[in-house]
């Protein structure tokens, strides 16, 4: 039979549509396959640039010490999910947990020696440090537990941080009306009304009854034009003297910390000792020697006769010697210094003046060792909250902060006389 050939135009016709329907879909389909791939390429490739822009940003703002840059938000770490336990406020330093190699994972820090962390966007790394000298205190053989949802301050008593949950720990210092206890690896205060419960516990440690404190005055380096007075100091004697308390593992103190110690306020390791230098003529020698053994000391300085910048060191704190009653002769009694019977008001501009230029400082050395009740009232209203004599005997807590006594160190004593000091 033939075939007309209309049908097979028609044939042919519907054939080839089909033929193309399918290439036209296929080729449809094939490029929206390929769409799709690129799409997801595309999007893989934003995903890998903002998941490496956000490794970055974490990494620069991780760092061993860090600072909150607004306030924020305490967090814990319940099975991976970060939730509020507290808040912090800006401009606090912090030390955060080693880690290895930092991830996307690690969007959180951990805070050191805790279970708090903060959020990588909310601190910026800092050159700033915390305050450990209250790891050489020894506890008090009480232990507190806070309320919940507590404040916690800092030395000056400004807010840090709030904790939503109660906190348990061992005391520390024991203030009037707070305690300080040991909290986000800082020494940090609350107020005993926020507490709920205190235990005493037992205790173990040593602590010191009494510590001395020593003074010394000239020191003549090697190659110095020589002193033969009874309290110039060789290099030799005081690079003897600090090797041996730097050996010894001997806690060097501060003026404040003494205060703290007369007050009962902190409990001291038995191996401690403050270091004075008078007057302030070469006491700019001893810096080396400090800084080499990392010893701290206070320098009473007679603050007219030098300025402050001579001795800057983190490991020198500088306190008032008057400002300019260091003369000989003025009084009638012992060596004559002024303070024992200038009028009140010459005195108290005096004593003003040095503790405006020495940074308010609230210790004070009386020249000669030489006071009276007379220049005791005016040094207190001057505001100063602790004075320094000689007298030869160890510091004991209770005693008046206002004669304080120290040993007066000659140029013949040698290792033996500071170790029975702090050893003995």
């Amino acid at each position: 039979m033939r075939i007309k050939p209309i049908r097979v135009l028609i044939i042919v016709t519907i054939f080839i549509s089909v033929i193309s329907l399918g290439c036209g879909i296929y080729v449809y389909n094939d490029m929206k396959e390929r769409e799709k791939i690129s799409l997801n390429v595309s999007k893989t490739k934003e995903s890998l640039i903002k998941d490496e822009k956000l490794l970055i940003k974490i990494k620069s703002n991780y760092n061993s010490v860090v600072k909150t840059i607004k306030n924020t938000k305490l967090y814990i770490n319940d099975n991976g999910k970060y939730i509020e336990s507290g808040s912090i406020n800006k401009d606090v330093v912090l030390e955060l947990e080693s880690i290895d190699k930092i991830s996307l994972d690690n969007k959180y820090f951990k805070l050191l020696d805790s279970d708090y962390y903060v959020s990588y966007k909310d601190v910026t790394p800092t050159d700033n440090t915390i305050n450990k000298r209250y790891l050489n205190y020894i506890e008090f053989p009480i232990e507190v537990t806070t309320k919940e949802n507590i404040v916690y301050y800092d030395e000056s008593f400004k807010e840090l941080f709030t904790i939503k949950s109660s906190v348990t720990s061992k005391v520390i210092v024991n203030l009037d009306d707070y305690y300080g206890i040991s909290l986000l690896s800082r020494l940090v205060y609350v107020k005993k009304e926020d507490v709920s419960n205190v235990v005493e516990i037992d205790s173990s440690e040593d602590m010191a009854e009494s510590v001395p404190a020593i003074l010394y005055h000239f020191i003549y380096l090697n190659g110095d034009i020589g002193c033969n007075d009874i309290i110039c100091h060789s290099e030799e004697q005081i690079d003897s003297h600090f090797k041996f308390l730097a050996d010894n593992d001997v806690f060097t103190l501060n003026t404040s910390e003494v205060l703290s110690f007369i007050k009962g306020e902190i409990n001291l390791p038995k191996k401690s000792i403050l270091i004075t230098i008078d007057d302030g003529a070469r006491a700019e020698n001893f810096i080396p020697f400090l800084e080499k053994y990392g010893l701290n000391a206070t320098l009473f300085l007679v603050s007219s006769w030098y300025p402050v910048s001579k001795f800057e060191s983190s490991y020198l704190e500088i306190a008032s010697h008057t400002h300019n009653m260091h003369t000989t002769g003025v009084c009638p009694t012992g060596q004559g210094g002024g303070i024992n019977c200038l009028p009140e008001s010459e005195i108290l501009n005096d004593l003003k003046l040095s503790r405006e230029t020495l940074n308010n400082t609230k210790a004070f050395c009386f020249p000669f060792y030489e006071y009276s009740d007379y220049s005791i009232n005016l040094v207190k209203e001057a505001g100063f909250e602790m004075a320094f004599i000689g007298g030869s005997t160890k510091i004991k807590k209770g005693i008046d902060p206002y004669k304080i006594p120290r040993y007066p160190i000659l140029s013949s004593f040698g290792v033996d006389y500071i170790s029975n000091l702090v050893l003995g």
